[in-house]
């Protein structure tokens, strides 16, 4: 059966929300034997970790399944690539005793039971890539069981993935998705905030989430619509009125390019918003100043130097409170870089809305001497798109550089314009030989993780070049080949020469899983035997 795509209801929803509900297979025994699976995988595995895939390879089926993979092409397009970062996340009973729990939804850090992967903090994934507001990332959330309210299943803030933080007056919107039934996912943006719940039954809750990325920047509507400009949804879930955003966002879906801007107004207020706490009036303000063109470029670039020589390319240290927790020394909404994910300026945002007009200064900023200031320039190029093309020599220029948090930066801003990639490909191929331990700046992070993070941004860059295979088929059989600890790099090289379809390509990439794959015809008996009858 062929894919079943979103159509214009589903697709303002998810804009608005960050988040749907979707049936996979309309079949309960064939959850119940992922499920049966899962179980002894986690009991006898339980360090299966990414290789939950091929370790069941029916979850396989579920992603294939014409209403997850429609839903996934109509919001990452028709070439999204499946990340191996991908996770079982059992949650299991409370003790009996610890179950007389009245949970409403909405509450933080409630306990889970002994044994559970489950976090039940409200939390934003730290995958180590920018806060973006537009759809590059995806998470899908998949229950083999039916999952009802008292088993646990994962709670989201609806409208939360366009926030730079949440309040725990937020808390109290959660959505909890209710009589989930086996085979159900939930589809969410990636930054959005969530949380697992406590397990109230007597039977484990079994969730496995999977993370998806988009290749290919959108030239036109890849759901079943889009054929009008933005309206509202007839309803949706969160309480944030986000209008400027979602129309943003609806656009850039369809591939509509900026063909005028309109009258300036209100510059100074919406100035004065940015980088505020107001998430309604800082959102408003970016994407109002970003359609308002030549009027706004110079007071957004002066707005983002303003902070230079602040030190933000440094994280907040941490010190130990009076109650004995750990905080953030200074203001901890203060935008600086995060090693797990970082949010820029909110005049970087912006400054991306207006387009060509913007990319000389831009490039001109990749020379500041301020990492931060280096690190914000390139994000809003990344995020100009494939206009940003001629910024490309000067990115493959700076990537000669000890900074790995530049380096990181740049890669994803390469990643994101996708074209005129050929001049940055001697940097990337000089990045993927060094070693894991040749960058850290940060003595809290390993280098040999900061390593593997710069390799995976190399990686993604190429993933999403427009270069030939035959400009990188030697490199990409080169890394396969090498000895790896992170199975990112590898997996996304192997991905890559699969897509190619060169003869080559396919041979190297055939050898190397015949070398990796996993034995899953060893299950035993009461595993199997629901699969037989």
């Amino acid at each position: 059966m062929s894919a079943i795509r979103l159509n214009d209801e589903q697709m303002r929803r998810f804009i608005c929300d960050g988040v749907l509900v979707l049936d996979s297979i309309p079949d309960a025994s064939f959850h119940q034997t992922i499920f049966d699976k899962v179980q002894y995988v986690n009991v006898q595995d339980p360090d299966v970790w990414f290789n939950i895939l091929p370790r069941v390879s029916e979850l396989q089926q579920v992603l294939d399944s014409p209403t997850i993979k429609g839903a996934l092409q109509s919001i990452l397009g028709n070439d999204y690539m499946l990340s191996p970062h991908r996770l079982s996340t059992p949650s299991e009973p409370l003790a009996p005793e610890e179950r007389n729990l009245e949970l409403k939804g909405y509450e933080s850090g409630t306990p889970v039971g002994e044994g559970s992967r489950s976090f039940t903090v409200w939390h934003k994934d730290k995958l180590h890539h920018t806060r973006y507001h537009v759809p590059r990332f995806l998470f899908l959330f998949y229950f083999p069981q039916d999952t009802p309210a008292e088993r646990g299943p994962t709670r989201v803030i609806p409208g939360s993935h366009y926030c730079d933080h949440i309040t725990e007056a937020d808390h109290r919107f959660a959505f909890v998705p209710d009589q989930i039934k086996a085979g159900s996912c939930l589809l969410t943006a990636i930054d959005i905030e969530h949380a697992g719940m406590s397990n109230l039954t007597d039977q484990t809750r079994h969730m496995i989430k999977f993370n998806f990325m988009r290749t290919r920047n959108p030239e036109e509507p890849s759901w079943d619509g889009g054929a009008s400009d933005w309206q509202p949804p007839a309803e949706h879930l969160g309480r944030f009125q986000y209008p400027e955003t979602w129309s943003y966002v609806w656009d850039w879906m369809r591939g509509i390019s900026k063909t005028g801007f309109r009258p300036a107004k209100d510059v100074d207020r919406h100035l004065a918003s940015l980088n505020g706490t107001n998430q309604q009036a800082r959102l408003a303000a970016i994407y109002s100043l970003g359609a308002m063109g030549e009027p706004t470029l110079e007071p957004l670039i002066s707005g983002l130097l303003s902070v230079a020589g602040q030190n933000r390319i440094q994280p907040h240290s941490y010190s130990q409170k009076e109650d004995g927790s750990f905080g953030p020394d200074g203001d901890p909404l203060e935008r600086r870089w995060v090693d797990g994910a970082h949010i820029v300026q909110d005049e970087a945002y912006a400054l991306s809305c207006l387009g060509e007009i913007a990319i000389d200064p831009l490039v001109q900023l990749l020379d500041h001497e301020d990492p931060w200031i280096v690190v914000n320039a390139a994000f809003a190029l990344g995020e100009i798109g494939s206009p940003a093309a001629r910024a490309m020599p000067k990115m493959a220029e700076i990537l000669d550089t000890s900074d790995d948090r530049i380096i990181r930066a740049v890669l994803e801003a390469i990643a994101c314009i996708s074209s005129n990639t050929i001049p940055a490909l001697p940097a990337i191929s000089k990045l993927l030989r060094m070693p894991r331990d040749s960058w850290g700046v940060n003595p809290q992070v390993r280098r040999e993780i900061i390593g593997d993070k710069i390799h995976l941004n190399a990686m993604n860059a190429l993933a999403l070049s427009d270069l030939y295979i035959a400009d990188m088929e030697d490199l990409l059989i080169e890394v396969l080949e090498k000895p790896a600890s992170d199975i990112d790099t590898p997996a996304t090289a192997l991905e890559i020469l699969v897509r190619s379809g060169s003869p080559r390509s396919i041979r190297y990439a055939i050898r190397y899983l015949q070398a990796h794959r996993w034995d899953d015809t060893r299950w035993p008996d009461e595993v199997t035997s629901r699969e037989a009858s």
